[in-house]
């Protein structure tokens, strides 16, 4: 399936608000996942249904993470359980949603994009996380198992930081961070790869490195196509007014935007430099080439006044003098020697060898 977008054939026709899973299933049966906690203690759990959540304390803070997003039913029920807005139903049904903040009544739905990747070949993949914050709760919704939260939750069951003294506002900033934070690391990696490209550059102009080039600059393109609309979100989430973002988290989402936008820039740098080796490479290939056509024509000016004087020797007539002279053959020879002796010898003082 396309990188950039998801086939939309499921929803067309479909009036707004229709549960139509738009993308690939990654998982066999939707999964939820949950943590009830204040300051002073916490309680976890897993379950197959919204049915299997205890209720919710009215003393702490709740999060519940949904794995899995193609059963409409599942979605149905989380949305009549929390009442949430159909439109935001349907778009977490719709994996191929760019980075979003929207606004409603009750609550705020966020979207990003996780970037993944397998760490064996250079092969960029994005997964869609929503977020839907509450006055005490945070639901998130993703794809798939596995995730970039594992620091979250330890710190979570540990009470490491400031999280369990906090609002459901501030793990909704911790968990964007850690989303960002990978940005940052894959970004590094794939930027440490690219700068051993320089060395190859200079020494090398095989095919294999133009290919590893274009294949740089169409995962840097494609991470470009998930960062920059993280960043418009997370500018938008620093300048929203909604009273669920309490002021002491706000520091935290302008600290989050500019490093976003650090990820970004780096992006765009990479990107530059991309194009700078592509160059580099085409110059090395030219000048390459120029070196092997500079070598032949040098053999060709040599071989000009030799066919010359082979075609004069091997002219067919009997009065030519020295056909006849027992010496004739080594002094051409000597002749030939001489001439290609001599013009290596110009094209030397030329520089041009």
């Amino acid at each position: 399936m396309a990188r950039f977008f998801r086939k939309r054939i499921e929803n067309k026709g479909q009036p707004p608000g229709a549960l139509v899973f738009i993308g690939t299933q990654k998982v066999d049966a939707p999964s939820f996942e949950y943590y009830f906690y204040n300051e002073k203690s916490i309680q976890k759990g897993r379950g197959q249904s919204i049915k299997e959540i205890p209720p919710l304390p009215a003393d702490e803070i709740h999060w519940i993470n949904l794995e899995g997003v193609h059963d409409a039913t599942v979605i149905q029920s989380v949305g009549e359980h929390f009442d949430i807005h159909s439109l935001v139903l349907e778009d977490l049904m719709n994996t191929g949603q760019r980075a979003n903040l929207s606004s409603f009544e009750n609550c705020l739905f966020i979207t990003i994009r996780m970037l993944v990747t397998d760490g064996k070949k250079l092969h960029v993949q994005s997964e869609q996380l929503s977020f839907v914050l509450f006055d005490k709760l945070l639901l998130s919704v993703q794809e798939r198992n596995g995730d970039t939260f594992d620091a979250v939750r330890n710190r979570l069951e540990n009470g490491l930081g400031r999280i369990r003294k906090s609002d459901p506002d501030y793990l909704l900033y911790t968990l964007l961070d850690s989303v960002v934070d990978n940005y940052i690391y894959l970004i590094e990696e794939i930027g440490s790869q690219i700068d051993d490209l320089e060395l190859q550059l200079i020494r090398s102009t095989d095919q294999t490195l133009l290919e590893r080039i274009n294949a740089f600059k169409r995962e840097l393109h494609f991470m470009a196509k998930v960062v920059k609309p993280a960043v418009l979100m997370l500018r938008e989430l620093t300048r929203s007014d909604s009273p669920l973002i309490t002021k002491s988290a706000r520091p935290y989402y302008k600290d989050l935007y500019g490093l976003a936008v650090h990820a970004l820039e780096s992006i765009e740098s990479y990107r530059v430099v991309l194009n700078d080796y592509l160059n580099g490479y085409h110059l090395n290939v030219s000048t390459k080439m120029n070196d092997i056509m500079r070598v032949l024509t040098v053999f060709s000016a040599i071989f000009i006044p030799l066919t010359f004087v082979a075609g004069v020797y091997g002219m067919n007539f009997d009065h030519i003098p020295e056909l006849h002279y027992r010496w004739a053959y080594p002094v051409f020879w000597s002749v030939i020697l001489v001439i290609s002796l001599l013009m290596l010898y110009f094209f030397h003082r030329k520089k041009w060898l």
